[in-house]
This record gives C-alpha cells, structure tokens and sequence, in this order.
C-alpha cells in the first residue's frame, strides 16, 4: 500500500479522472496535488507582474477544482503549487517528498498529434523513480 500518492494536476478531463482514481484506489494514504506553474518559452526574471499573477491566480483556480473533486469523492488532499518545466518539477517533486506512487492523467494522444505535443506522462513514467499510474 502506498503511504504517500502524488496526483499531478492541471485540470483537464485526465487529470480530474487521475485524482479520483487515487482517492477511490489509495484509501488511507495520504495524496498530494501538484498543479505546475509552467513558464516555458519567457524570461521568467523579465515577465510581466500582471502575467504572473495570472499564472498563479490560475494555479489558484486548478487547486481549488481539485479541492471540489476530493470533496465529492469524500476525501482530502493536500495542494502544492511549484514553478518550472513541466516534467522536470513532477519528477523533482516526487523524488525530494518522498512519494510512494505516482497518478498522472493522460489525454491517450498517438501519431503526429504525440509527437508535435509530446506526453508528459510518458516522460513522467520513464523519469520517475516512483511507480506510475497514467490514467485516461
């Protein structure tokens, strides 16, 4: 049984389905949601202080979702929010808090539309030390 489960979460259909899957699967321990304030592509030290605060008031918002989805399901959660690349900060996460599993959503892309978009959860199972569970 796992102790400590990490969901990371931005949101979307999967992820929603990932952090019920983790409350319904992993009763008991303890599950954390990281929402990742991603700045790929700015200077972050150069950004504009009204675009990050929209970073992070939408960050705000995702935690907040994920709140309403634990209370629906009966459980609770803890809310993290970390700044940088993407997978590189889920990783990091997992690894530095001592994470037992990781349960990550996956939109399920093939062909071009994976390859132009890329996976992060597919960069999460390969990269990550935890075991993983992607779920659609």
């Amino acid at each position: 049984m796992s102790d400590h489960v990490l969901v990371p979460f931005d949101g979307s259909a999967p992820a929603r389905h990932a952090l019920e899957h983790a409350l319904e699967n992993f009763p008991g321990a303890e599950i954390t949601v990281l929402t990742v304030i991603d700045e790929v592509g700015r200077e972050s030290e150069y950004a504009e202080a009204e675009e990050t605060g929209q970073l992070f008031a939408s960050a705000k918002r995702r935690l907040e979702t994920a709140d309403a989805i634990a209370e629906e399901c009966g459980g609770s959660i803890r809310r993290v929010a970390d700044i940088g690349p993407t997978c590189e900060t889920i990783t990091e996460y997992a690894e530095t808090a001592d994470v037992d599993h990781v349960v990550i959503g996956t939109h399920g892309r093939t062909g071009i539309a994976r390859i132009v978009v890329g996976s992060v959860a597919e960069t999460v199972v390969r990269q990550s030390s935890s075991p993983v569970t992607a779920v659609k």
